[in-house]
This record gives C-alpha cells, sequence and structure tokens, in this order.
C-alpha cells in the first residue's frame, strides 16, 4: 500500500511539472504575439546578447568575481535610473509617504484621522520604516530609492544563491544576471513602492532554510519573512506554501522510505517529526514577530487597530467583478465607502460576493479573462513611475515594449527548464518550492483584485527557474561552435 501511495505521489509530481511547464510555454506564446511589430528587432537582438553574455560570463573561473561583477552591474543600472528619473509618489504610494511624515512629526491624530489606514492596518509598517529612514538621513524620498536599490540587488544575489542550490553555477549565473538587467526590477526602484523590501526579506528566508536545516536557521527564516509581511502582506503566502511543501514532501519521502531511514533502513520517526517541528517552528516565529509589532503599533499609540486588513472582502469583492475583469472598481468603491467598517459593511460584501459566484459560467469566462490580463498584459508600473518625471510617451512606450520581449524570454526559458527537469528527475524540494509559489499566485488572482505590477513579488521565482534551460542551450552552442572549429582545423 505504502509502495502504490508513494509512486502515485511520484506520478503527480510528474504530471503537476509538465502541466506547469506548458501553462508557462502558452503564457510565452501568448506574450510573444503580443509584442508590438516594431520591436521584432529588438527581441532577436535580446536573444543574441543573453546567449553571447552566457557564454562570456561562463569564462569568469571564480565565482566571487562574477558575484562582484553582479552586484556592480546591478547597483549601477539601478543607481543611473533613480537620479535619472525623478518619480513623485502617486496613488497609494503618495498616501505611505504622507504617513512616514506624519509619524516623523509626531502626528498620529492626524494620522488617525487618515481613514486609509484605520482599514488597512497593514499598510503602517512600510510608512514606519521610511519615517525611520526620514529621520536618520532627512525626510527625501531618495534615501528610500537608494534602499531600494540595495534591497532590489540583495534579491539578485538571492536568486543566484537559490538557483545554484537548485540547479547550478551555470543556471545561477544566468538567472541572476537576467533579472539584474531587466526592466521591472530596475524601474521599480524610482518608485516609493514597499513591494523591492518585501520581496528581499521574503526570498531571503527562503535562502536561510535552502542552505540550512537547524533550528536556529528556521527561526531566522520565519523572522526574514515576518519582515517582508510586515513590508507588504505576502510574507504570510510564501510562508504557507513553502510549510506546505516542506510537510508533504516530508510525508512522501517517508512513505517511500527515502532520507528519513537510518543505516539498516529503517523509517526514522524522529526525523520525520523534527522536520515537521521545524515547520511549526517557522510558523510560530512569523506569528510572534508580526504580533509583536502589531503590539507595539498601539502601544506608541499610532493605531488603534489590529496590524492586519480590517476589510479582507474588499479584495474578492473587485477580484469577482465581471464588469472591470477583476481590476479596480470605483463603481464597487462608491457603494461600498457609504458604509463604515463592520458587521455591516461585511454582509454587504459577501452577499455581493457570493452573487458573483452564482453563475459558474461566467465565473470560468472571468478568471479566464484575468489570468490573461494578469501574465500576459503589458506591465503597469511604469503609469506609476511617470508622475513627476520628463519621460516621453515614446520612451515610455520603449520600456513597455522592451519589458515585454524580457518578460516573454523569460516565461519560455522557465517553461522549458519544466521539460528538462522531468528528463533529469530532479526532485529538489526547494524547486517544487518555487513552483508551488507561482502555481499558488496564479490561484489567488484568479480570485483578488489584479493589477500587472503585482507580478512584482513572483518574477524573481520565474527567473530562478529560467536559468537551467538557457545554461543548456548555452552549452549546446559551446560544443557545435568547438565542433566547428575542430572540423576546420582539421581540414586545414
Amino acid at each position: 500500500m505504502l509502495k502504490f501511495v508513494g509512486s502515485l505521489a511520484d506520478k503527480i509530481k510528474a504530471w503537476y511539472i509538465i502541466a506547469f511547464g506548458a501553462v508557462l510555454l502558452l503564457l510565452s506564446f501568448v506574450n510573444v504575439i503580443r509584442i508590438d511589430k516594431k520591436f521584432y528587432g529588438y527581441a532577436v537582438l535580446y536573444l543574441l546578447l543573453i546567449f553571447f553574455s552566457s557564454l562570456l560570463i561562463f569564462k569568469i573561473k571564480r565565482k566571487r568575481v562574477f558575484l562582484i561583477g553582479l552586484i556592480l552591474l546591478s547597483l549601477s543600472l539601478r543607481l543611473i535610473w533613480i537620479f535619472l528619473v525623478k518619480t513623485e509618489p502617486t496613488s497609494d504610494f503618495s498616501l505611505l509617504n504622507t504617513a512616514a511624515n506624519l509619524i516623523l512629526e509626531g502626528k498620529l491624530s492626524a494620522l488617525k484621522g487618515i481613514e486609509y489606514f484605520n482599514v488597512w492596518v497593514y499598510q503602517l509598517g512600510f510608512s514606519i520604516y521610511c519615517s525611520c529612514l526620514y529621520f536618520l538621513f532627512g525626510s527625501n524620498i531618495l534615501v528610500v530609492k537608494f534602499l531600494n536599490v540595495l534591497f532590489s540587488t540583495g534579491t539578485v544575489v538571492l536568486i543566484y544563491f537559490i538557483a545554484l542550490k537548485i540547479f547550478n553555477d551555470k543556471a545561477a549565473r544566468i538567472s541572476s544576471l537576467l533579472y539584474a538587467i531587466y526592466i521591472q526590477s530596475i524601474v521599480f526602484n524610482s518608485m516609493l513602492t514597499n513591494q523591492v523590501i518585501s520581496a528581499f526579506f521574503v526570498y531571503l528566508g527562503l535562502l536561510i532554510i535552502t542552505y540550512k536545516s537547524g533550528w536556529g536557521f528556521y527561526v531566522l527564516s520565519g523572522i526574514s519573512m515576518a519582515i517582508g509581511h510586515i513590508m507588504r502582506p505576502e510574507g504570510n503566502f510564501a510562508l504557507y506554501i513553502i510549510v506546505i511543501a516542506i510537510v508533504f514532501n516530508s510525508i512522501f519521502n517517508f512513505i517511500k522510505n527515502k532520507e528519513l531511514t537510518n543505516k539498516n533502513g529503517e523509517k526514522k520517526p524522529s526525523d520525520f517529526i523534527s522536520i515537521i517541528s521545524k515547520a511549526a517552528v517557522i510558523l510560530l516565529t512569523f506569528n510572534i514577530v508580526v504580533q509583536l509589532f502589531g503590539y507595539s503599533l498601539k502601544a506608541f499609540d499610532i493605531t488603534e487597530y489590529n496590524f492586519g486588513n480590517r476589510n479582507v472582502y474588499w479584495k474578492f469583492v473587485v477580484g469577482l467583478n465581471h464588469s472591470t475583469n477583476g481590476g479596480y472598481s470605483n463603481e464597487d468603491a462608491k457603494i461600498l465607502d457609504k458604509y463604515p467598517v463592520g458587521d455591516e459593511l461585511y454582509r454587504i460584501e459577501k452577499d455581493i460576493i457570493r452573487e458573483r459566484l452564482e453563475n459558474k459560467y461566467e465565473l470560468a469566462i472571468l478568471a479566464i479573462k484575468k489570468f490573461n490580463i494578469m501574465w500576459t498584459h503589458s506591465d503597469s508600473t511604469i503609469q506609476f513611475i511617470s508622475p513627476g518625471t520628463d519621460l516621453t510617451s515614446n520612451e515610455i512606450d520603449y520600456l513597455v515594449g522592451l519589458e515585454k520581449i524580457q518578460y516573454a524570454l523569460m516565461l519560455l526559458f522557465a517553461g522549458l527548464t519544466m521539460f528538462l527537469i522531468i528528463k533529469s528527475k530532479n526532485g529538489n524540494l526547494h524547486l517544487y518550492i518555487i513552483t508551488l509559489l507561482i502555481s499558488g499566485y496564479f490561484a489567488i488572482y484568479l480570485l483578488i483584485e489584479i493589477q500587472t505590477r503585482y507580478r512584482y513579488f513572483i518574477v524573481p521565482a520565474f527567473f530562478i527557474l529560467s536559468g537551467f534551460s538557457l545554461s543548456k542551450a548555452t552549452d549546446s552552442i559551446g560544443k557545435f561552435a568547438r565542433s566547428l572549429r575542430q572540423k576546420n582545423f582539421s581540414k586545414g
């Protein structure tokens, strides 16, 4: 029976990887056909550039030299961007900056008067971070942008080390290099956004348990993900995906008598319990840190409410709106803004959600439309970057078009990687964590509000996957070039 369950688990994993790879390839194809024809030449040039760069970076023998070069490249591109493009905060970003200055000046009553922070209490985490920077370096958003550059470059390095653990050095070099020059990862740094710092700490938490298995490191991982969550509420999503992957992988290995065995081939329940306990430790640590932060907000009289989201149904109300294809709805906002946060508002929102869930056919159509928009439409980041800058519409058009090329090719190589690992039978736990993170992200945005700029958090996971297939392709090109040289030499 156990052998049957183990065999079934292997088949489920294999079919999941195949289906996941097929979805990525389909998304790549749709993105490719959406590329404006005027950018086709750039697409070919970019493809040649990454193949040439891949061959070049393989010639750097020492990892340390490569990493130094990678960091310098990443820093340079991002610093040049934030100094050339002086973005002014707009929309929610302007409110975050206002809150940071109110906290800095001690005007907490004025802060409490902003209903936005009374409903979306979790946004205070980033504003407090900004106020600390303003206290140390002066109230200038440039300091936030500079820290964005450092955290974004840090994410580049994290991608290298995660991909190194999952695949190999060649794949890791390509993945990190491609993310270092990825337009979205560069332009985001000029925004007063909580997404850059949040993504860094969540992926740092993943990196810690990727390399270290001691109890203390699981505590550190939980702390890191909690910091990411405090900055932007995506840490809990990543945390639960990681815990689910660890627990189920442990169960499957225990059933199949893999890894969790002693020298005599007998199962070691103590090791299984240890792994489950570590998963519990990371969950406990995460929640303790988040709760302590929430208590601190109340203790310093910054807010009267618990840290979190006091209107959890809103994102689902908007996400299930057929008329806006799951995007922001002014009509929904006008209707619901009449009611204060509380039982009556929740009742009305739940009624709207139930109504929008009734027609299963329309719901399926909406899900397809949302998936298409979220993962194949142009990145909307630029509309939040352009205010306050001198960017022309033509320059914006080129940035969006070039990012689309990078994004489409990244999906292509990530999809090809999934089929290559089926062949190589790579059963790495951390590989499954990455694929489950992406799959979970796909699923949650079928239900909640969509904006293409929300792709930022999950894009590093795509890049982690993309390097392996590209490294294989580069190896093949290198072998072909060497064989041609040998043939020419022998003829000569």
